[in-house]
């Protein structure tokens, strides 16, 4: 967070299915790799654990805390704090390196590291490094002119960096030593500027990218550090979040640093997640007051972001709050926050133990839950139970109910299903939250699928096999290709033991949810779609030379020094767009035109009385087409939306004429 470094300093039925399936043998789980060609097994475990923990029903998203700056302010008294508040430790406990933004590397929080990964935690280290030239705490926030030199250490800049560098990795050497795997996060908040911003925020893109890759290079190569799981964190409340990403060869997670006041309005999910990289929250906490740059006391609920998480964010593998007056142990909702059933604590991270496939995450809402069993069964019967299935409160991954059969696993299969005709032709995905008892010997594990019987011939379609277990998985089915979805004869979850499993256990089924298709706002493979443009030199129109999707997208020539350009959609009579969580389109700027540094863009909606503006912050946009993502929470009144649309902003210095491209327009 920024300033939050100075101001810490400051502070101080039972059915049989009628057409039998052929029992599937678990399906291998796909190996997350690290970015380190090299890295230990330990660390590789981490990052795989980590990048499966979405596929889960429950216990999927550790819980960690911030206990401070090596040296000065680093304390586990927080972490007593919570457990005394909540019943919980942390997962993952976090540690700078930077000693409140001294001239010092400090790294004698490791004992402490040492003994928390001992303990079947997790570690992280950041670094508020000092400023190569102005070493202390206003160096910090000091912007570097020469931030380019830091590659070259034949130069003033560049050799104190060297010297930095070094420090960084005579402790993490440390650590690497005992074993300890490490979530790095340098640079972290790159993406903002001017007062308050760090000396390497807001720098050249392509300098930035290359600092991070040569500390990359120096660290693992030079100084044979193989424990390390380089973190990138941008600030989710400033623009070109993923702007300075630098690559996939040189980062194993993606994450945001947010403090907004209402969690589930937290930008850049969407851009920080299309990495393909497992996600996290690298910080969070409650904002600053703007007079006295820190949070009020006992203001801020924390148990909001477990809410967040859950329906906006469900990719989120972990979250790191901060701590001193940002503490939840200060703040509200630590309980919630620490208690709730997605939250995973100490005690309960087993990296050895992946279960459950990588794949997509719950689908996004807006969702229809067709079956929470919160008020029985509701037509559900089983086939090849022992007994049951019962509704039972003992195990539910949402509110308190889910359905239980006990199963003997030496049958092949057992089935919890509903016979009955439905209709589900408006809904593009379906997935269920499955799970298996803790006893019982599964083997290699039990597998499950969801699965729907359509139509007159009741033809069968799943979603493949999923391993699950007591953590419980998300099985996840797409819709489309499944014909006669307005005929739906059947809807259930097989599960399979594995070869060897024996003795008696249970299954359980809940949160049954179909998601709604996103609703296009222009696709203009017909036409403009009621779209128009301002401040532009001509169109828009619709064209054939470059689509997102389909074969058609809107266009318009712009003057590039004019400033800016937008392509919108005006609602003459306010659209009500409430139930809707978030808007995207895919942007592109033409290659020709001088764009200097780069055209950026932004997705913005104006709505309520005064048709005010909210938009998503800025986005690089070039000639290969950008995905833009807006969080629409951070919208207060979807009911009177009067328009939408992109809006490109030329870099200082561009000149000439180029053209700009929107499609695929939709929200969700």
């Amino acid at each position: 967070m920024l300033q939050k470094a100075r101001a810490a300093l400051i502070s101080a039925l039972l059915l049989a299915p009628l057409v039998a399936a052929t029992p599937a043998a678990p399906t291998a789980t796909a190996t997350v790799a690290p970015s380190d060609p090299q890295a230990t097994a330990a660390t590789g475990r981490v990052l795989d654990w980590l990048s499966h923990l979405p596929g889960r029903a429950g216990n999927r998203v550790v819980s960690g805390l911030f206990a401070g700056y090596s040296g000065s302010a680093f304390s586990l008294n927080q972490t007593e704090d919570l457990k005394a508040q909540t019943g919980q430790y942390p997962g993952l406990i976090a540690c700078d390196y930077g000693s409140n933004g001294s001239s010092t590397i400090d790294s004698s929080c490791n004992a402490d590291l040492k003994n928390w990964s001992a303990r079947g935690g997790l570690v992280s280290v950041s670094v508020h490094a000092p400023n190569p030239v102005q070493p202390g705490l206003q160096g910090l926030y000091t912007h570097l002119d020469g931030f380019q030199q830091l590659t070259d250490p034949t130069t003033t800049v560049g050799a104190a960096w060297q010297q930095t560098l070094d420090r960084i990795a005579t402790g993490l050497a440390d650590l690497n030593g005992a074993g300890v795997p490490v979530l790095f996060r340098p640079f972290h908040e790159m993406n903002t500027s001017g007062a308050g911003a760090f000396w390497w925020s807001g720098q050249d893109r392509a300098a930035y990218i290359s600092a991070w890759q040569y500390t990359y290079r120096y660290l693992t190569q030079t100084k044979g550090l193989h424990n390390l799981l380089w973190v990138y964190s941008p600030l989710c409340g400033a623009g070109d979040r993923a702007a300075y990403y630098p690559g996939d060869a040189y980062t194993d997670v993606v994450g945001l640093d947010c403090y907004p006041t209402d969690p589930a309005a937290a930008q850049g999910y969407g851009e920080l997640t299309a990495l393909h990289k497992p996600f996290a929250f690298a910080e969070i906490g409650p904002p600053n007051d703007p007079a006295t740059h820190v949070p009020a006391p006992a203001a801020y609920d924390y148990g909001r972001w477990a809410d967040a998480i859950r329906t906006r964010f469900p990719a989120t593998t972990y979250f790191l709050a901060w701590n001193d007056k940002w503490s939840p142990t200060v703040q509200l909702g630590a309980p919630a926050l620490m208690n709730d059933r997605w939250t995973l604590n100490l005690g309960g991270i087993d990296p050895s133990a992946t279960t459950d496939p990588a794949g997509p995450p719950r689908p996004p809402a807006p969702g229809t839950v067709l079956e929470g069993f919160e008020d029985g069964p509701d037509g559900w019967g089983g086939w090849q139970t022992l007994n049951g299935p019962w509704t039972v409160n003992e195990w539910a991954s949402q509110q308190s109910h889910s359905l239980k059969a006990d199963v003997d696993l030496t049958r092949p299969e057992t089935y919890l299903n509903k016979v009955a005709r439905q209709d589900l032709s408006a809904y593009s995905t379906l997935s269920v939250d499955a799970r298996t008892a803790p006893w019982g010997n599964q083997a290699a594990g039990t597998t499950a699928k969801l699965y729907l019987r359509t139509g007159a011939n009741r033809t069968w379609y799943d979603s493949g096999s999923t391993v699950v277990g007591p953590d419980g998985a998300v099985l996840t089915m797409p819709l489309a290709g499944v014909t006669d979805l307005a005929d739906v004869e059947e809807i259930g979850v097989r599960f399979a033991p594995a070869p060897g499993a024996s003795g008696q256990s249970s299954v359980y089924i809940d949160n049954l949810t179909a998601t709604t298709p996103a609703s296009t706002l222009g696709d203009f493979e017909t036409g403009p779609d009621g779209w128009g443009a301002w401040q532009i030199k001509n169109g828009p129109w619709p064209v054939t030379e470059w689509a997102a999707q389909g074969t058609h997208s809107l266009k318009a020539d712009v003057q590039l020094e004019s400033g800016e350009a937008f392509l919108l959609r005006h609602y003459a009579t306010p659209a009500d767009l409430t139930g809707n969580l978030t808007l995207t389109a895919t942007a592109r700027t033409a290659p020709w035109g001088n764009q200097a540094a780069g055209t950026k863009a932004k997705l913005y909606v104006k709505a309520g009385a005064g048709c005010d503006w909210y938009d998503s912050g800025t986005y690089p946009v070039d000639a290969d087409g950008t995905r833009l993502s807006f969080n629409l929470a951070a919208v207060p009144d979807l009911t009177r939306v009067c328009e939408l649309g992109v809006d490109f902003v030329p870099a200082d210095g561009a000149t000439g004429q180029s053209s700009v491209y929107v499609d695929a327009v939709s929200m969700r």
